[in-house]
């Protein structure tokens, strides 16, 4: 049987209408990432380290994640300890392009700079932080770690934070790295999903529990469990 291929452009605020319908349908929406055939987007320029050893469920978690030689949104799940830390930054510098991390706190931003020195090549330049403390401009090749808060406020900012929010916003990023993810469905978090423009989606966390009903929207929002 000939299959048809179609292609269409999807208006940017309307895209979780759509994951949702067609998770409804029961065809859910696969996202996957031609990241080796990029062309649009400059090069990260970092690796892992030779100390940066994985272990067999940290392998096994990629391999569902890059299987086809692409790269597919979607959901790990590791357990406290378990070293998902290392699973976003080798996830980081096997898709080699700009890298959003996006996590709960300050304190966590500053953990996940140096999860990247420590297990990857990326150095001071590399690596930007854009926190209440810190308001440092993202360049063409980055991997940039931010706050959810951070990016959903809708308050007025002063005009540096504004300045980079829309060098945030104006781009397209290669990965977008989701720390903690089981709390992105709250609807504060939700919108940084239609803020902010990836290619893909990876959400970490340690648990798929939560104390309301949304943790079955992480499926259309990121995609499923990897």
């Amino acid at each position: 049987e000939d299959l048809k291929i179609v292609s269409f452009e999807v208006i940017q605020n309307s895209i979780e209408i759509l994951r949702k319908r067609c998770q409804e349908l029961e065809h859910p929406l696969l996202e996957e990432y031609d990241f080796r055939h990029d062309t649009n987007l400059k090069n990260l320029n970092i690796e892992l380290r030779p100390n940066a050893i994985l272990r067999p469920y940290q392998e096994k978690s990629l391999r569902k994640m890059f299987g086809n030689g692409r790269a597919r949104s979607g959901l790990i799940v590791l357990p406290c300890g378990a070293g998902k830390s290392l699973v976003g930054v080798t996830a980081a510098c096997t898709i080699n392009k700009s890298c959003l991390v996006l996590c709960n706190s300050n304190v966590s931003v500053q953990q996940w700079k140096q999860q990247f020195k420590m297990w990857s090549t990326a150095d001071d330049s590399k690596v930007r932080l854009f926190t209440s403390d810190d308001k440092e401009k993202p360049n063409d090749s980055c991997v940039c770690i931010s706050t959810y808060p951070m990016i959903a406020r809708t308050e007025r900012c002063n005009a540096e934070t504004t300045e980079v929010m829309k060098l945030l916003k104006d781009r397209e990023w290669g990965l977008m790295l989701l720390d903690e993810v089981h709390t992105i469905p709250a609807e504060r978090f939700r919108k940084v999903l239609t803020i902010v423009r990836a290619h893909t989606k990876l959400g970490l966390t340690a648990t798929l529990v939560r104390e309301d009903d949304k943790i079955t929207d992480l499926n259309f929002l990121i995609g499923p469990k990897l």
